[in-house]
C-alpha cells in the first residue's frame, strides 16, 4: 500500500470517529435532539410485535427452530445499534457540513487541502454569551491559520473573540477557534478639522 492511500485511508477513519463524536456532543449540548431516541424505540417496538406476528405464521421444524429464533433476535439487536450509530454520525455530518467547506473555502490553496481538508470535532455555543466554540482536527500548520483568518472570518461571517490556539497541551493537530456572530466593522478614527 502507498503513502496517499494509506493516508487517506486514516484521515477516512479519523472523520468517522470525528462524527461520532460530534453527534454525541450534539446530543448532549441540545437535549431536544434526543427525541429521535422515542422514534427508534418505537421501531423496535414494532420490530418486536412484527416478529411475534412472523413466528405465529411461519412453521418451523423443531430441529431448525433455535437457529430461526435466534437470528430473528439477532436481527432485532443489531439493526437498532447500526440504525442508532447513523443517527449519531448524521447529526455530526449535518454539524459540521458548513463550518467545514467554509474553512475548506478560506483554504482555497490547493497546497493546503489537497488531501486532508480540516474535520470539525466539536462545536458549542457558551451558555450567556453569543461565542462559539470550534474545534478542528487539521494536518495544516498554524502559521497557515493565523495567515487565513481574516478570509475565515470574512466566509463564515464571524468575528474572534480570542486568538486561535491548538486544542490540547500534546496535540498541534487541533485547532480551537472561539468566535461570535457578525463581521467586525473596522476601526474608524475620528478626523479633525483644523482649519474650522
Amino acid at each position: 500500500m502507498d503513502n496517499i492511500k494509506y493516508n487517506q485511508i486514516r484521515y477516512n477513519r479519523k472523520r468517522q470517529w470525528y462524527r461520532l463524536t460530534l453527534g454525541m456532543g450534539q446530543l448532549i449540548n441540545y437535549p431536544i435532539i434526543n427525541t429521535l431516541w422515542l422514534l427508534l424505540g418505537a421501531g423496535i417496538w414494532g420490530l418486536v410485535k412484527l416478529k411475534q406476528l412472523f413466528e405465529m405464521g411461519v412453521d418451523v421444524p423443531e430441529l431448525l427452530a433455535p437457529i430461526f429464533n435466534g437470528s430473528i433476535m439477532f436481527f432485532i439487536i443489531v439493526v437498532p445499534i447500526f440504525i442508532a450509530v447513523g443517527i449519531i454520525q448524521g447529526l455530526g455530518e449535518i454539524t459540521a457540513r458548513k463550518d467545514e467547506a467554509n474553512v475548506f473555502r478560506a483554504f482555497s490553496d490547493r497546497r493546503d487541502v489537497k488531501n486532508e481538508a480540516p474535520i470539525l470535532i466539536y462545536k458549542k455555543k457558551l451558555k450567556g454569551k453569543n461565542v462559539i466554540v470550534r474545534e478542528f482536527y487539521t494536518t495544516i500548520p498554524m502559521e497557515r491559520w493565523q495567515q487565513k483568518k481574516e478570509a475565515i472570518s470574512d466566509i463564515m461571517n464571524i468575528h474572534f473573540v480570542a486568538d486561535l490556539e491548538y486544542g490540547g497541551e500534546y496535540n498541534g493537530n487541533r485547532i480551537v477557534m472561539k468566535s461570535a456572530k457578525g463581521r467586525a466593522n473596522a476601526k474608524k478614527e475620528v478626523l479633525y478639522d483644523d482649519i474650522f
